[in-house]
């Protein structure tokens, strides 16, 4: 845990050629996936760009919701706005311990994840099996990081298959 004393992990679902989104929006609805994203950020302090926010329409409850735009006149409710990546860790990783937190959650997006995949300590990544031809991409994964779990999975109602997976450096 090299980020403050606290473990730095994104957080993100992919398809086939690590495409994360299309026109701002997930490609794909998978109601596991979202249960996981859940269950792995509940309660945390999450980090995310503006369009990643925006996309969600509205601030993730239970967790404490920073994001990063450069827009000094943008604000949302039930968010803490941030300038920079720096200055966004900085405020969530003094949030996260004053709360006991171990984890910071970094969830998007494709820019995000890009500019902080060094610091990152653990992926949490789903594969999703589609090729989805979207627009905003996860960065290529360090050779650095190992899979530690793994889970299959087919969803129910649309057959997609997908998987949940752990890496760590």
């Amino acid at each position: 845990m090299a980020f403050q004393g606290l473990e730095v992990v994104h957080v993100v679902a992919m398809d086939q050629k690590q495409c994360i989104g299309q026109g701002n929006a997930l490609p794909w609805h998978i109601p596991a996936d979202l249960k996981h994203f859940k269950a792995i950020t509940q309660g945390g302090v999450v980090v995310m760009g503006r369009k990643t926010l925006e996309s969600m329409g509205r601030a993730l409850p239970n967790r404490s919701n920073w994001v990063i735009t450069r827009d000094v006149n943008w604000s949302f409710a039930g968010t803490r706005v941030a300038h920079s990546i720096e200055a966004a860790l900085e405020g969530a990783a003094q949030e996260a311990k004053a709360a006991n937190q171990r984890a910071l959650f970094i969830i998007g997006g494709g820019e995000i994840f890009g500019q902080t995949l060094d610091i990152a300590d653990r992926l949490e990544l789903t594969h999703v099996e589609l090729d989805v031809q979207g627009d905003a991409f996860y960065p290529d994964r360090p050779a650095a990081f190992k899979k530690i779990a793994s889970e299959s999975h087919i969803d129910d109602k649309t057959g997609i298959a997908f998987e949940f997976a752990s890496y760590r450096k």
